[in-house]
C-alpha cells in the first residue's frame, strides 16, 4: 500500500486525537464530555484540513494518516475498546479478544 506524506501539522492533530481518544477511553479525571467535545474538535479539524483538498478525504488515507501518526516522534497507538455482555473493555491494540 503506497504511503502518503502528510504535512506535520495534520500528524500533530491526529496525535492529539489519539491521545485523547486513549484518555477518553480509559477515564481519566477530567470530564468524559469535556474529552468528548475536544474529540470532536479535533475530528472537525483533521477531517477540514486542506490536505484533503489535493487528493480526496478516503477511509485508506485516514488509516494512513494514523499509522503515519504512530510512526511519528511522539506517537502512540490508539487502545482499543470493547463492549462484550455490558461491559467495556480497554486493552493494547496488540491484545487478542479474550
Amino acid at each position: 500500500m503506497a504511503s502518503f506524506p502528510f504535512p506535520d501539522d495534520l500528524i500533530h492533530l491526529q496525535q492529539q486525537w489519539t491521545r485523547t481518544y486513549n484518555l477518553l477511553a480509559v477515564g481519566q479525571e477530567k470530564g468524559a464530555a469535556d474529552l468528548r467535545r475536544v474529540l470532536i474538535g479535533l475530528s472537525c479539524l483533521i477531517s477540514g484540513h486542506p490536505f484533503w483538498r489535493a487528493g480526496g478525504y478516503s477511509a485508506v488515507r485516514r488509516v494512513e494518516l494514523r499509522r503515519a501518526a504512530e510512526a511519528a516522534a511522539g506517537g502512540e497507538q490508539q487502545l482499543v475498546v470493547r463492549y462484550t455482555d455490558g461491559t467495556f473493555t480497554v486493552s493494547d491494540p496488540g491484545a487478542q479478544p479474550s
